[in-house]
């Protein structure tokens, strides 16, 4: 649940709100902070209908109304309907009924089609015997992937890569363009000066995500920098 103060006579949406196949979707909802108890909140899904049950405290006075987002899921291409009902049992008239579609990402029409991955591999990724330096990896609806990777230099002193303009090879594997972010100091009260934030190109980077048994969750990060390469087995980690 990701929890914010907004206007308690909001309705129900949904983020994001034309969701592409296979997108995380979720339902926000303006509750009551005293009424709302996260903990019993329960999502069930029959057919293309999507039920939200709750079980809402007993409370003398009304609460700070907030948002809440509630995970509906990652669905395929179809049309959908969610309902929320305020207490356990799905049953009766729900409180709100929303009406949605999922469709799949529009795509060129390119023949044969480009590659494209079977899973999500957003997360964070590192090697657990190499704790400090690591890879964010952040996988979009349309299969458009970006990464960071934070790792220190021959004095020490912190790096970053951002890992841009990926192209996949196949469903598993990843190619892309590797920069190096520089910009100038900053801390929270300093104003931040984006003119000094420079992006150079120095290098490639690839992604193998093929699954050997018995070792899912694993992959394969090959990089050069200024015509020095490297690589190393890493592992999403688990959150």
């Amino acid at each position: 649940m990701i929890l914010a103060v907004i206007a308690f006579s909001a309705a129900s949406v949904l983020i994001p709100p034309q969701p592409t196949s296979f997108e995380t979707v979720n339902l926000r909802m303006t509750v009551d902070s005293c009424a709302f108890n996260a903990s019993t909140v329960r999502v069930a899904q029959s057919s293309n209908v999507i039920r939200v049950t709750q079980r809402l405290n007993n409370c003398f006075a009304a609460g700070t109304p907030l948002a809440v987002d509630v995970r509906l899921g990652a669905l395929a291409a179809g049309d959908y309907r969610v309902e929320v009902f305020p207490a356990d049992s799905a049953t009766g008239t729900p409180t709100e009924s929303l009406s949605f579609q999922v469709r799949d990402p529009v795509e060129n029409a390119i023949f044969p089609p480009p590659p494209r991955p079977l899973a999500d591999y957003s997360g964070i990724w590192f090697d657990p015997n190499e704790s400090g330096w690591g890879l964010t990896l952040h996988q979009g609806a349309t299969h458009a992937m970006f990464g960071l990777l934070f790792v220190y230099n021959t004095d020490g002193q912190p790096e970053w890569f951002s890992l841009q303009a990926g192209r996949w090879l196949g469903s598993t594997r990843w190619e892309s363009t590797l920069f190096r972010t520089t910009g100038p100091y900053y801390l929270g009260m300093m104003m931040f000066d984006a003119g000094q934030v420079t992006y150079t190109q120095v290098g490639t980077a690839s992604l193998d995500f093929t699954d050997v048994p018995g070792q899912n969750g694993r992959a394969l990060l090959s990089y050069t920098v200024n015509g020095s390469g490297t690589s190393k087995s890493i592992r999403r980690m688990p959150l």
